[in-house]
């Protein structure tokens, strides 16, 4: 049988309640899953291997030049991408029993079975990836099996929304569903890079990306598209909106994932420039800028300065906690919101974890920044100033850099 989530005593919700025909489902998809559990365990209990940008980076190399190598890479990929999935899915069975048996959290779960069951298969099937057309099958099978990811984090995002409006919420170790969420997350990004990885390399971008690296990534035109449509929101909604200027290394490029970093600095602004607006539109007179410099040293360093009056201290130390918005409940984005760009295509994943309310949403804009630079080795700073305004820095490895690996498990 599945491992039971770990056990709490409480009074569960209404709303966690099912009908019999909703209950007669879930038993008959727990039960056909529960013949896999030996594999999961087996799965599970071997280290997933981590790659450094630099052998990512040489095996893209490899391949361009003999596509013939695409076997080798969707051989890795199978055996990859079930330690990723069972490893995941051990994850949900240790979380405490109110919080695995929201509805939204256990779509997750059962969905990490069904991608698990559905890999394991065709590799029973078919056994390993040892030619041109049994790699085309797999690459075929993998794309369909990613295509279904869509809902993921929004419910993640509604799930634990949920949970911390419970009236016995405060029974909860949320620490522990932080570093679930954490560890999820990072996961779920390193199995999309791999996937999508194989992907871009079967059919490249262009000549400036290897796999999903572009390698010439310039922080200054990524933070402009990004400013440029913020300004657009914050005009639209706000009615107004500051100005901004890049200042610094703007000619910096360098080999990096930019759609995480798209994602990342696109966070950034809005949280900076929905905060100058709102703190200074009653002074009058014009709005100050936000500022992004960029330095170019041993390591890509980018700060984001804004004027927006800081954090207030009772609520600073919670911004990166999952789930905690200054967002009321019925301006939240609603149920099912759809992706930005739906369905598997390169770099999706990171479009499909955006909140879909522009400039308000979930409270997982900056946790899962985090997540995205912390996965190659960066780091994330907040400076914050009340009254005042932030400072907040990205510090990004070069591809020379030993730190510049994929970072998977948090203590």
């Amino acid at each position: 049988m599945l491992k039971p989530m770990r056990a709490l005593s409480m009074k569960i919700p209404r709303r966690y309640y099912v009908s019999a025909e909703e209950l007669t489902i879930q038993r008959e998809k727990h039960f056909h899953l529960s013949r896999y559990a030996e594999q999961v365990a087996e799965y599970a209990g071997k280290e997933p291997t981590r790659r450094t940008v630099q052998e990512q980076l040489l095996m893209g190399q490899r391949v361009m030049r003999n596509q013939d190598l695409l076997i080798e890479s969707a051989a890795f990929l199978q055996e990859e991408m079930l330690v990723r999935l069972a490893r995941s899915i051990r994850s949900f069975q240790n979380l405490p029993y109110i919080v695995g048996i929201n509805p939204k959290i256990q779509d997750v779960y059962i969905k990490c079975w069904d991608w698990f069951t559905s890999l394991h298969d065709w590799t029973e099937k078919n056994g390993v990836v040892s030619n041109s057309n049994m790699e085309e099958m797999f690459t075929k099978h993998l794309l369909e099996v990613f295509q279904d990811h869509g809902d993921v984090m929004h419910n993640l995002r509604k799930g634990v929304h949920e949970i911390r409006a419970l009236p016995s919420s405060d029974s909860v170790d949320f620490d522990y569903v932080d570093k679930f969420m954490t560890n999820f997350i990072m996961r779920r990004i390193s199995w999309r890079v791999l996937a999508e990885t194989h992907l871009a390399l079967k059919e490249p971008k262009g000549m400036l990306y290897n796999g999903v690296f572009n390698l010439e990534c310039k922080p200054s035109l990524i933070g402009l598209d990004a400013l440029s449509k913020i300004q657009y929101l914050c005009d639209s909604e706000l009615g107004m909106s500051p100005e901004f200027a890049v200042k610094g290394d703007a000619s910096t490029s360098f080999e990096y994932i930019d759609a995480h970093l798209s994602y990342v600095l696109y966070e950034l602004f809005k949280n900076s420039m929905r905060a100058t607006v709102n703190f200074n539109k009653e002074k009058g007179g014009v709005l100050p800028k936000v500022v992004m410099r960029i330095c170019h040293g041993e390591d890509i360093t980018i700060s984001i300065h804004d004027k927006g009056g800081g954090i207030p201290p009772a609520i600073a130390e919670k911004i990166w906690v999952y789930g905690f918005t200054t967002v009321t409940e019925d301006t939240l984005p609603p149920s099912g919101a759809p992706a930005y760009f739906p369905g598997m295509t390169h770099h999706s994943e990171v479009e499909e974890d955006r909140d879909s309310k522009p400039l308000a949403g979930w409270g997982f804009g900056l946790p899962l920044s985090r997540c995205y630079i912390e996965y190659l080795g960066g780091t994330i700073q907040l400076n914050n100033m009340p009254g005042y305004g932030c400072d907040t820095i990205l510090t990004l490895p070069k591809l020379s850099s030993s730190r510049c690996r994929e970072r998977l498990d948090f203590a």
